[in-house]
């Protein structure tokens, strides 16, 4: 393995290990998003069809607000920690350290995923399969990508927790559309394969977004 793949999987590992001696937060952020589910099932009782439809909506509204709280609590804890200026003294590449935030990201928001996955089938009464997982997938490693670098964006400002959702959502709307639209297709008859062209947006979306974000990465860190 080379020196970089090496340093990628201590930083994914520091991270994971760091979120799973803090728990509760995690299991706070996968009930916050159990909480939501179960609020507009409630909420939007309306006939058995019309819910299956919007189903898809109201499960990725709740992945947008879960992964808010992660990825604003992550940043948020290590720049009190001065654990950024640490690693950047043992010089660790800025835009390593990004990709390993990005990574650690990645595996903790498609866990909260699939773990909102089973109720939403619950409550909506929607059937899974693993082109749900596939969509999941994707539309994680976006909200991961783009989450993460504004999330270091606003980290160092004093209102970061009130800027974060206000910056990143209009950086999401594109990723969403296409995200609700292919769960859509991927729980009901796709006679037609339309699932295949959100897919793809899907794909363009995180490589067009998470290069421009690696590449803007070393500033991101640096400028503290």
């Amino acid at each position: 393995m080379t020196r970089i793949g090496r340093t990628l999987l201590a930083l994914l590992y520091k991270d994971v290990l760091v979120e799973l001696r803090e728990v509760h937060h995690l299991l706070s952020v996968v009930l916050f998003g159990l909480m939501l589910l179960l609020l507009f099932s409630f909420a939007l009782s309306v006939d058995p069809d019309v819910a299956r439809r919007i189903a898809a909506g109201l499960f990725w509204l709740a992945i947008f607000f879960t992964a808010i709280l992660t990825l604003e609590h992550s940043f948020r804890r290590e720049m009190v920690a001065g654990q950024w200026e640490g690693l950047l003294l043992t010089g660790v590449d800025p835009r390593l350290l990004f990709v390993g935030k990005v990574l650690a990201h990645l595996v903790l928001l498609f866990v909260v995923g699939v773990t909102l996955l089973l109720p939403m089938a619950v409550l909506f009464d929607v059937t899974l399969s693993w082109r749900l997982v596939s969509v999941l997938a994707l539309g994680t490693i976006g909200i991961a990508g783009v989450g993460t670098f504004y999330a270091g964006l606003t980290a160092r400002v004093r209102e970061g927790q009130v800027l974060l959702p206000l910056l990143l959502f209009p950086m999401m709307v594109p990723l969403l559309l296409a995200a609700v639209h292919a769960t859509q297709f991927a729980m009901s008859p796709d006679p037609f394969g339309q699932q295949i062209a959100w897919l793809r947006l899907l794909a363009v979306y995180d490589l067009v977004l998470g290069v421009g974000a690696l590449l803007c990465a070393g500033t991101l860190f640096e400028s503290g």
